[in-house]
């Protein structure tokens, strides 16, 4: 390959990674705008034209990226479930039980007025949905067993959390920690005692 082809291919790499990240910032500021909306108006209430006047984009830039205010939620909902379950499989949910849980709380805590707002529009099933699929996902051998501990933990995991965020979130993370630590190490043990 000669020195203007490589400095071609040069180009036009890093014109890709330019529009990957313009694309980036885009998503980011529609999900924003629609947060932020979603904090003075119901979700019926907000429309395209509110959210991309909002988040500074055009019609075209909302529409190269979503199809519908539900898309914008779901993807939003992903990222953070992915970010929360990235957390958690650091540690072993049972032998690391305290950094487990507070992996979870600390990512919780991070998206914390998302997830209030999301939880208040009654979309938990779609937030237990995401997190359910996210676990079935780091899961590599697929047994019964592995399918049913994914939706054991998943449930769980969503319960305690959306308890939490619901009632505002009055216990710390570090307390949220050691109270699911405790619940884990008393039903560990109340097991391993039979």
């Amino acid at each position: 390959m000669s020195t203007k082809e490589v400095t071609e291919l040069q180009r036009l790499e890093g014109l890709r990674l330019s529009n990957e990240e313009s694309n980036r910032i885009t998503r980011s500021s529609i999900e924003s705008a629609l947060v932020l909306l979603m904090k003075d108006q119901t979700f019926e209430e907000i429309t395209i034209t509110g959210i991309v006047k909002r988040a500074g984009v055009s019609r075209t830039a909302y529409y190269r990226n979503y199809k519908s205010k539900e898309d914008i939620l779901q993807s939003t909902m992903k990222e953070i479930v992915d970010k929360i379950v990235t957390a958690m499989n650091l540690h072993h949910p049972i032998r690391n039980s305290y950094e487990y849980w507070l992996a979870l709380f600390q990512t919780l805590e991070q998206h914390m007025d998302c997830l209030r707002i999301i939880l208040k529009v009654n979309l938990a099933d779609a937030i237990l949905n995401e997190m359910q699929s996210a676990q079935m996902n780091t899961s590599t051998e697929k047994t019964l067993l592995t399918n049913y501990a994914a939706y054991f933990w998943s449930g769980a995991v969503y319960s305690v959390a959306a308890h939490w965020i619901k009632s505002g979130a009055k216990q710390s993370v570090a307390e949220m920690a050691t109270l699911c630590y405790k619940i884990i190490e008393a039903v560990d043990g109340d097991y391993c005692g039979s």
